[in-house]
């Protein structure tokens, strides 16, 4: 039985004689476009920011530093104060962490300063220890620090990188971002002058001129005087010039230039290029006016052309969801009918969209099983990968860290693959490799389709093209997450907040085989917490009979339309 999607907290209390019409829940399909397909394989190596599981680990190793670098400062009492404030201001965060607990690991502003740390500021007390004395120390904080496991300044770029992503996808404000603040919760840190600059100059290096205004702004305001103020103030009107020059503020730049060149004179080069740049805008400049730059484009209006990006943006924010009149045919249930063991332990079932379908299954996986897996997992996650130009690669499309695993290597596996046939009367003997995920910093996945392009089958990038497409999905949910890291499906504008034990069902195919472009989803980024999931791709081969072809090509025209034209 179906209910309104309103009372899909009430399937607990499953009554005798309720059933689900398993046929109900399969509508058929519509598409008029293809496109290229995002596939992903595994690299070998490990990094820092891609995966929340390899931070925690990576963060041990911090302890240890510290302990070379107390050794050292007993051999360089007299001449070390520097190094022993820096300590304190090291072991005054550790303690924080410790204090913390867990939760320290929430926040992107915390994992951002500890890779922080981890890079530019360990390199400046690697150099202060370089000297004569000490050297048995330096050489083990050296060896610690040149691990693989290790972040570098890479590792740095891909933190505040994820910052920017947040900050992008869910319209978050700098302001709020350096107060620790994000999407309404106080994590209780702050950057400085210096950390909002280096945001900033990434921003404008990616051609997001918008955001690195904002944290330009707010660098400004955050300079305390002295030496430090002397050193960046420049720099951010430096990067000020840059950012209005992008977004054609003419007249705001001219005003920053000439407050720049008031304690700085500009070098030859420089003041040249302005005079060039100037010149060739002509009477634009001067007829501009400054108008206040705001963090984020307006949100569009109905009917204005969308990119893809910034449709699967918008569905992770929330500005794009079904209406109330869209939910109304929406239903939950029980399903009973795919296999007989239902009857007895019956699948909660929740509709999020007709057609294409789209199937949210509630408490389907067990602590146990979660378990199993992660044990299974340990040691043996790597960076992600998307196909780009007929090749393999790794992309800030996608930020988490992967492995697969055959359903051979534990019997739980073999559970959940018969569980998911229940749950889908699909046939799992051809399915691919279970594979599972955990997301770093901001980590996410664009809008991509699951299905195998053309391109991507003819390039070699599809292993056992034999045995067909993906003709449907089902991803389980292996954690909880504070904040964000939802899965959205622009087309559907659908947005589904990750709840532990529930796992999405859909069609990545239309029943004649061809692609539905509808299915087009994304992981949205992590704000706070750490993400875990389960997917589990089902190719076409020995399907037929399963979900039989219909009597028209459905990717062409539903049946409602082959009616209405009738």
């Amino acid at each position: 039985m179906f209910c309104g999607v309103k009372c899909r907290d009430q399937l607990e209390s499953k009554s005798s004689g309720e059933r689900i019409s398993y046929k109900m829940m399969f509508p058929v399909f519509s598409v008029l476009l293809l496109v290229i397909n995002q596939l992903f394989c595994f690299v070998s190596g490990a990094e820092f920011f891609s995966s929340i599981h390899e931070m925690t680990k990576v963060f041990g190793y911090e302890q240890k530093l510290l302990l070379h670098m107390q050794k050292f400062l007993g051999d360089n009492q007299e001449k070390l104060d520097f190094l022993k404030a820096r300590l304190r201001e090291f072991e005054n965060e550790r303690n924080e962490a410790r204090e913390w607990g867990p939760a320290y690991f929430d926040s992107p502003i915390n994992k951002y300063l500890l890779n922080k740390r981890l890079t530019v500021d360990w390199q400046r007390v690697e150099n202060l220890m370089d000297a004569s004395t000490g050297e048995k120390s330096l050489k083990r904080l050296r060896k610690l620090r040149n691990l693989k496991i290790m972040p570098n300044k890479k590792e740095l770029e891909g933190a505040i990188d994820g910052v920017l992503r947040l900050q992008y996808v869910y319209r978050l404000e700098a302001k709020d971002l350096a107060r620790g603040i994000l999407d309404g919760v106080n994590y209780g840190n702050q950057l400085n002058s210096e950390l909002c600059v280096d945001i900033a100059r990434l921003a404008l290096r990616d051609q997001h001129p918008r955001l690195a205004h904002s944290w330009l702004i707010e660098a400004n305001g955050r300079l305390t005087g002295g030496e430090k103020e002397k050193e960046l103030r420049p720099q951010i009107l430096a990067l000020l010039v840059q950012a209005k020059a992008e977004l054609e503020d003419f007249r705001g730049l001219n005003d920053t230039y000439q407050e720049l060149l008031k304690i700085q004179p500009a070098s030859e080069q420089h003041a040249k290029n302005y005079e060039s740049f100037l010149e060739s805008l002509g009477e634009k400049a001067l007829l501009n006016d400054s108008k206040p730059i705001l963090e984020h484009a307006p949100i569009p209006e109905e009917g204005e052309t969308v990119g893809e990006f910034q449709g699967y943006s918008l569905t992770c924010s929330g500005h794009w969801q079904l209406t109330p009149k869209e939910q109304r045919n929406l239903r939950c249930g029980y399903v009973t009918e795919t296999h007989p063991f239902l009857w007895i332990a019956p699948l909660k079932a929740e509709e999020l969209f007709h057609d294409p379908l789209l199937v949210l299954y509630h408490d389907v996986i067990y602590q146990s099983e979660i378990d199993v897996i992660r044990k299974l997992t340990n040691n043996r996650l790597s960076r992600a990968r998307v196909t780009s130009h007929n090749e393999s690669v790794v992309s800030n499309v996608r930020t988490s860290q992967f492995t697969f695993i055959p359903v051979t290597e534990h019997k739980v596996l073999a559970t959940i693959d018969q569980r998911v046939a229940d749950m889908t009367n699909m046939n799992m003997k051809y399915a691919e490799d279970h594979q599972f995920a955990n997301y770093g910093i901001g980590g996410h996945y664009g809008q991509h389709m699951d299905w195998f392009s053309q391109t991507s089958v003819d390039a070699g990038l599809v292993s056992s093209p034999e045995m067909g497409n993906r003709i449907a999905t089902v991803l389980f949910y292996l954690s909880d997450v504070a904040q964000g890291g939802g899965t959205a499906f622009p087309q559907l504008r659908q947005h589904l907040k990750p709840k532990k034990y529930a796992a999405a069902f859909w069609h990545n195919l239309h029943a004649s085989g061809v692609g539905d472009v509808r299915t087009q989803h994304g992981a949205c980024p992590i704000i706070a917490g750490s993400k875990w999931v389960q997917n589990r791709w089902i190719r076409e081969i020995d399907q037929s009979d399963r979900r039989p072809c219909e009597l028209w090509d459905d990717s062409l025209a539903t049946y409602a339309q082959l009616l209405e034209a009738k």
